[in-house]
């Protein structure tokens, strides 16, 4: 008697990254790595100044972590499915958020009180200042990063522990192992983030009259403090409700 076959899942035939989609990632990884590397070492060697080189990095950064939207750029010919396209994005925005909070939040909530407090200014650096250019740079615009804060370092603190468990997340879509317990990860956290995290300090400083924002109406305020925060308020719950959706579709399938 022939054995019948198991029939294909829906789920987990991810193609991530290929053609143009590969293209616009690693445009906007290799510039988030540049601006982390060889601009901080050309400030921190006094061939860039502090400011403006802070301004166009924000800009630069700003752009480049809505890398996961290109999930859903079709190569010409390619026919994906919704599901393909949806597992994409989830993927590639879990990663963009689990390696900044690693890379970037991780070290500041380490090194907040004891060596970013003591920064005095949000207008300049002194030369013996300048190896915090790359905290400073969003520093400048929301002044809790540099200042005595509590609830900021706390947020923060939670985003760090987050970010294990992203990159965890992100493997595992990757590798097609637990694909359920890594949706749930990326639901969880994302609803997180969005919810009482980034909400929080949008709100919390509305409520303080904006006395934490520096750095001029246009960067300090729109492009450092609701624009590099931007992309965990808005990606953040389409992440949430997206997981959901696939971790659903999988448990119907199943």
């Amino acid at each position: 008697t022939p054995v019948a076959k198991t029939p294909m899942s829906q789920f987990g035939n991810m193609d991530i990254g290929r053609g143009v989609r590969g293209v616009l990632y690693v445009i906007c990884f290799t510039l988030l790595f540049l601006w982390a590397t060889l601009g901080y070492f050309l400030v921190y060697i006094q061939y860039l100044p502090p400011d403006p080189t802070d301004d166009y990095c924000g800009i630069t950064a700003f752009l480049c972590l809505w890398l996961s939207v290109f999930a859903f750029v079709d190569n010409a010919g390619e026919k994906r499915t919704w599901i393909q396209r949806w597992e994409e994005f989830v993927v590639m925005w879990v990663l963009t958020s689990g390696l900044a909070q690693i890379g970037w939040e991780l070290p500041y909530v380490l090194w907040k009180v004891r060596w970013l407090q003591p920064i005095q200014s949000d207008k300049f650096l002194k030369p013996d200042e300048l190896w915090a250019w790359p905290f400073w740079m969003y520093a400048s615009g929301d002044t809790r990063y540099m200042r005595q804060h509590s609830s900021s370092h706390a947020t923060e603190t939670m985003l760090v522990i987050s970010g294990p468990f992203e990159l965890w997340a992100v493997w595992m879509l990757k590798r097609r192992l637990r694909y359920k317990t890594a949706l749930i990860i990326c639901a969880l956290t994302h609803w997180g983030f969005f919810w009482a995290n980034t909400a929080v300090i949008y709100i919390a400083e509305v409520y303080d009259n904006y006395e934490n924002v520096a750095d001029g109406p246009w960067v300090g305020l729109w492009v450092k403090w609701a624009g590099l925060n931007l992309q965990w308020s808005v990606l953040s719950p389409i992440c949430t409700f997206a997981s959901l959706w696939l971790l659903c579709g999988k448990v119907r399938e199943e």
